[in-house]
Formats: C-alpha cells, structure tokens, sequence
C-alpha cells in the first residue's frame, strides 16, 4: 500500500514538474517577447536577403506536340494505328533522356552539353505530349525545344521505327521566369525560421532555469520552514500618477495581500511563543528580492495585532525602509544610534497611528564592518529588546554582502527572502549557508512577489474567513 502511495505522490510531482516548465515557457515568451520579436525581423531579413543574393532564375520554354507514325496507309485498321501512336507517346519520355539523344543535342546546338532539362508530360491513353525544356536563359530554353522537335524523329526512328510531331501549341521565347523571386515568401519563411528558434531559446532557458516557484521548494532546496507567501500586489489603474506604497495600511492594497501578510504574521507569533525570539533580522540572497518590502509589512502586520514593534533599517549602505514607508528621511539614524552618537527615542519615528517605530537610515557608508561589530550592536540589539514586542531589522543581501552575518550573530533569528523564479537557488544556498555560518537560526522563508491567480487568492481568503480571523 505504501509503494503504491509513494509511486501515486512521486508520478503527481512529475506532473507539478511539467506544469512548472509549461509555465517557465509561458514566463519566458512574455519577459523575452521583445527580444524574439527582434531575433523575427532579424530572421525575416536575414534569410530573404540571403536568397535574393543567392536567387538564380530559370525559365521554361514549352509546346504541345502528338506524335504519330508517318507510315500510312488506305487499309491500314484504325485501332492498330492508334495503339501504335500511343505506344510511340509512352516511348517519346525515355528516348529524350537517353544518352544518345543528348548527344545529337549538344552537336545541333554546337555545346558540350545540353544546358538544360527537358521534360514530357504525356496525357493517358493519348498521342497528345507537352514538351518543357527549361533553361537558365529564355532564348537558350527556346533554341533547345526546337532542337528537340528538329532531332527527335531522326533518333526515334531506331527504336519505334518513323514517327511524325505536329506541333499544337507553342509558348514562344519566355518573358518571365518560371521562379519569379517573392519577397513576402521569403520573409515568411524566414520569421517562420525565426520562430522555431526562439522556441528552441525559450525551452533551453526553461530547461535551465534553476530558481524557487514554489512554497513547497523551502523544504526540498533547502531544508528550511516557510513562513509564508507574499502575492505581487497589483493594483487597479487609476488617473494620477502618484506611486502606490506596497504596505499592508494602504486602503488599495489587494486583500490576498493582506491574507498573506497574516499568514507569515501568525508563524512568527509562533516562532517567539515557542522558542521565546523577538529579534528578527530579515534579508535576502541578492537585491531586487523586496526584502526591505517584506520587512516593512512584517512589522505593521504584527502592529495591527497589538504589538509594539521597532523596525529598524541596518542596510547602511542603501537605506530604503524611509522610502518603502513613504517617510521622509532624517538626518538622525540608525548609524547614529549605533555609533552611541544619539538615544534611539531620539533617532525613532512613529509610523503614522500604529504601534510601529521606524528607525530609518540616514546618511550611506561603505565601511560598515566597524560600526556593526562588538559590544555596541549586542548592547543596541538588546536596548531595542527592551523597548518593544519584536524588533525587526531589515539588513543587506547577505549573498552580495558581509553585513547580515555580522547582524546575525546578535540576533534570534533570521527571516530569508526569496523571490519568486528570481535568483538562482545556488546563489540562495550560499547566502543561507552564510548566515548558518554565523551561528544565526534561520527561522523560515518567505517566497515574495508571487503570481498568484485569482481563483488561488479566492481559496485563501475563503479559508482565511472560515477560521474567523481578522487583521
């Protein structure tokens, strides 16, 4: 029974497997759609400017003939003779592909060789034939038809005996090539070439993409306990121009936001109840993850549940919290307070009616290593300790920068950022296997920005709602 579970659950990932490639390929079209659309005009020129220069036409010269033998007579039987000439039609194809026959054409037109194709179409159970000779030169097409109506009764005659061509139809010297060059096809051609291509390029970045798309990679990469998700929040248009602040207190953020933003809420409140933390520091792999974002919900998530929290911005060297927050930047900070220059009530500000405390970055610095080691980071980790519930603080991406691991080591724990189908999952490895190596308790990760459907924003609100939960 067990076997057959483990062979049902491992055939299901394989189809979550699929399904995750399919959607890679979607992805790819749309963020590389630019770019294909370019490698198709590329293609398109490219290879319809190669047959032009390549293009070489020919032309056909053609006439309608019936053969017949040229022996007759008043009691010759009727059937006879046409059975005679319908045998004679039947042979005419094969003698003009024979050697011999070439032969008396190149010495009538006083070549080497015939410089061309001749070809019979003979209709069924007929003496009717057209013959088509074609020929890179309209007149040289022409000269060798009328060889062949000139030579073939002299070459026939040993094999099918006398034979007569009347001649039916005559094209004449061709005007027009018989291959007149098209540049709409050839295009055509060429974008459909370009397509394939740019199939094949998305499949191969599918193919190698090795990044985080889903909840359940945490524990399979990594080891490691998610703390939720974070949807990307979009927002309805409206006239102004004004930029929307991704904070949880904004009347237009997406309820599925807010759903989220309770389920990593909860999971911390469950870390600290159990293992009794209430420093966090919350960073990521590399930039461009939203950790500053996540940082900045975390703290008024827990906020509207009755916390007092401090949010403090130790990424000294690109403070952004102030900007995420839509606060304006002070001239006193967190690199103030950390170098014992000010109190930290006289560095904080209240965001806005809640029970959240920002102490925001002020001016950057390079050289951060001396400011947060030693005694004066443990002794303002545990001043804000004292002062609040949970003390959040947003750090550097600690696979780019040193900075986290030293942050780390003075706090609980650690709250890892990862972007959905972002940063590759060797890269996200190292920056966790940094902050382990600093003896810091990675508590779980949050997967953020994630394209979260609207039937799958449903399910969780429904859920939400069913449990009787209110932010």
């Amino acid at each position: 029974m067990s076997k057959e579970y483990e062979s049902k659950t491992e055939h299901k990932e394989n189809l979550i497997d699929i399904a995750g490639l399919f959607d890679d390929l979607i992805k790819g079209i749309i963020q590389m759609k630019w770019r294909f659309l370019i490698i198709l005009v590329i293609c398109g020129a490219v290879f319809c400017g190669y047959k032009r220069l390549t293009y070489s036409p020919y032309y056909v010269a053609s006439s309608t003939f019936t053969i017949n033998s040229s022996i007759t007579s008043e009691n010759s039987n009727t059937y006879i003779e046409n059975a005679t000439a319908n045998q004679m039609a039947k042979s005419f194809p094969y003698i003009l592909k024979s050697g011999a026959f070439k032969e008396v054409l190149a010495q009538d037109l006083g070549l080497q060789s015939v410089p061309g194709t001749i070809e019979a179409e003979v209709m069924e159970n007929t003496n009717l034939f057209t013959l088509k000779v074609t020929a890179n030169n309209p007149k040289m097409a022409e000269k060798i038809l009328k060889a062949v109506v000139k030579n073939y009764p002299s070459v026939a005659e040993f094999v099918i005996g006398s034979s007569q061509l009347t001649l039916m139809d005559e094209s004449g010297v061709p005007t027009t090539p018989a291959n007149p060059f098209s540049y709409r096809h050839e295009i055509q051609i060429g974008v459909l070439i370009g397509i394939l291509l740019c199939i094949l390029l998305d499949i191969l970045l599918a193919l190698g993409k090795n990044t985080v798309k889903k909840e359940e990679d945490f524990k399979r990469l990594f080891h490691a306990k998610s703390l939720g998700i974070m949807p990307r929040a979009k927002f309805h248009k409206k006239r102004t121009q004004t930029q929307e602040l991704i904070v949880l207190d904004n009347p237009r953020i997406p309820r599925s936001f807010l759903e989220a933003a309770r389920t990593v809420r909860r999971r911390i409140e469950r870390a600290q109840k159990e293992t009794g933390m209430k420093s966090f520091l919350v960073t990521s792999a590399m930039p461009g993850e939203g950790k500053s974002t996540v940082s900045a919900n975390i703290a008024i998530s827990l906020a509207m549940k009755g916390y007092k929290v401090i949010l403090v911005d130790a990424d000294l060297r690109n403070p952004s919290t102030a900007k995420v927050l839509g606060m304006k930047e002070q001239e006193l900070g967190t690199l103030e307070v950390m170098k014992g220059e000010v109190n930290i009530d006289d560095a904080v500000q209240q965001y806005k009616n809640t029970s959240v405390k920002v102490l925001a970055g002020s001016t950057p610095i390079q050289d951060t290593s001396t400011v947060l080691s030693g005694k004066n980071m443990r002794q303002f980790v545990k001043e804000l300790e004292a002062e609040a519930d949970f003390v959040i603080i947003d750090t550097p991406p600690s696979g780019l920068l040193s900075d986290a691991a030293i942050v780390a080591q003075y706090v609980d724990g650690a709250v890892f950022v990862i972007r959905q189908d972002y940063t590759d999952v060797d890269r996200i490895l190292e920056g966790m296997e940094i902050l382990s190596g600093s003896g810091a308790e990675i508590t779980g990760c949050i997967l953020n920005d994630v394209n979260v459907r609207t039937s799958e924003s449903q399910h969780y609100m429904n859920s939400y709602r069913t449990k009787g939960e209110t932010l």
